[in-house]
């Protein structure tokens, strides 16, 4: 049973873990007592004592990259045709994507208390959505997806975005909507998408790293 307790935040077991464990050793195991841990466990990752920095760094991270790219893609000379010099491009936009799934897990992770199931769902759809996108760009870069394939797990990937957006909105209306925006612009048949998904996620990641500034403050003005 105690094996479980690894499934717990860092913070968490350094705060609770040494408790925990004995209180584990001290009594027999009952039924349903590994469920309840799982369960806590996951608690403890939706609730942590303070704001992450984890998905304000990873949309940094991605929409810089993604705006890089977009940038340069935008200033060559002629338009892009695939596969072109876009194959050129695609390592960087799956470094890019993956960062973004981390962000967009994390904003997820705001409208859990609000949502509850809804979140998960909207979380496990945007694994499942990004990570199909991730592995046909991987197989882009290996000659082997057909760009048909590339369009539609993009599209899966942005309309679980879409969904995350549309929950954390009712929490954070400013934040939710530019998720929103984010994704959406993507869906469209529209040479200006790959920039404005770029800044988008830029402005999403100072949006939330300021936010977690003036808890910080806040919280030292209270202490």
């Amino acid at each position: 049973m105690t094996g479980v307790l690894r499934l717990y935040p860092r913070w968490w077991r350094r705060r609770y873990g040494d408790e925990m464990r004995a209180l584990l050793d001290a009594a027999p195991a009952r039924r349903g007592d590994r469920r309840d841990l799982v369960r806590g466990a996951l608690d403890a990752w939706i609730h942590p004592p303070e704001p992450s920095h984890l998905p304000a760094v990873a949309a940094l991270l991605g929409g810089g990259i993604w705006t890089m790219v977009a940038a340069r893609v935008a200033s060559q000379p002629v338009r892009p045709e695939w596969p072109g010099y876009l194959i050129e491009v695609v390592p960087f936009t799956l470094v890019a994507a993956i960062f973004v799934l981390i962000a967009v897990c994390g904003i997820a992770l705001r409208a859990a208390d609000a949502h509850g199931r809804s979140t998960g769902l909207a979380i496990v759809a945007a694994i499942v959505g990004y990570g199909a996108w991730i592995v046909a760009m991987a197989g882009t870069v290996g000659g082997g997806t057909d760009p048909g394939v590339l369009w539609a797990t993009q599209s899966i990937a942005m309309v679980a975005t879409v969904g995350v957006g549309l929950l954390v909105r009712s929490s954070d209306e400013r934040l939710g909507s530019i998720v929103v925006l984010a994704a959406g612009a993507m869906l469209l048949p529209w040479a200006g998408a790959w920039l404005v998904f770029g800044s988008c996620w830029t402005a999403i990641g100072l949006i939330i790293l300021v936010a977690r500034s003036i808890w910080f403050d806040e919280r030292r003005r209270l202490s």
